[in-house]
């Protein structure tokens, strides 16, 4: 495990390695082939970026990247990641209905997964309320793109199947209603 020395030293030689007065020499480097390097990014989901910014703005965030214990760049990572959660909203409109439909169903599907585990697990544990939680969102956020699809479209088949995906949600919700009713006030006669 990295403990805080070796990520202050870390980030001490940043600047060398940054520089390229560390690890760019031929007695101390060596290459990977194009197909490594390519596979390397490939298993982490990465892609290779090259921009400009501020030095100021680099100076801030290696200061911040060292309060939080991490390098500079997976802070930057972390900020735009944060950046585009937040706003992914915003890419919704630029969907057509078929490619909200296929979002809500994927996340209909991991809905169904959650509720499937959430017996088997131990009642009033941290996995089991996670997992109330993750259903609940899923269900929740597929609720919505199942929503918005339906207004979109304009297909009358691809409108129908939104239309009965959204019966099947308001019916697992009854189901879940009528579920904690029974736990907390006992089964209706």
């Amino acid at each position: 495990m990295i403990d805080k020395k070796d990520i202050e030293r870390f980030d001490e030689d940043a600047e060398l390695w940054d520089s390229r007065k560390l690890g760019a020499s031929e007695a101390h480097a060596k290459p990977v082939s194009d197909e490594q390097d390519k596979a390397l990014d490939e298993a982490m989901g990465l892609h290779l970026l090259s921009f400009r910014i501020q030095k100021p703005i680099i100076e801030q965030l290696k200061q911040l990247a060292k309060l939080e214990s991490i390098g500079y760049q997976p802070l930057m990572r972390q900020i735009l990641t944060k950046y585009v959660r937040e706003n992914e909203y915003k890419l919704e409109q630029l969907l057509t209905p078929q490619q909200v439909s296929e979002k809500a169903e994927q996340l209909f599907t991991q809905a169904i997964k959650y509720k499937e585990i959430i017996p088997t697990l131990q009642e009033m544990s941290n996995e089991r309320i996670g997992a109330e939680c993750d259903y609940s969102n899923a269900l929740s956020n597929a609720n919505t793109f199942f929503c918005n699809a339906y207004e979109k479209c304009t297909d009358p088949i691809l409108k129908n199947h939104l239309r009965l995906r959204l019966d099947q949600i308001r019916a697992l919700l009854d189901g879940d209603l009528k579920e904690f009713h029974d736990k907390k006030y006992g089964k209706a006669v």
